[in-house]
């Protein structure tokens, strides 16, 4: 079966300090059917996440990463 990748973006209100992205990219990446989540290195307040779309989906994403206290939106890619 073929994977549906689909890349975002997640907007995030407050800047990404090191520990604290770190800590959301970690658990991002833990999430069923993502197979990556980095923080921009020019932009520290967007995280990017590749995923597949079969196993999880955007809304997902974005609850994970409000959960973690942050204001957050999605963007396309």
């Amino acid at each position: 079966m073929k994977a549906t990748q689909v890349n975002i973006i997640v907007d995030v209100k407050q800047a990404l300090s090191r520990q604290s992205g770190d800590a959301l990219v970690s658990e991002l990446g833990g999430l069923q059917g993502v197979s990556r989540a980095w923080v921009s290195p020019r932009t520290p307040r967007m995280v990017l996440v590749d995923f597949d779309a079969e196993q999880t989906d955007t809304q997902h994403i974005l609850r994970t990463v409000v959960h973690r206290g942050f204001d957050a939106r999605l963007v396309g890619m």
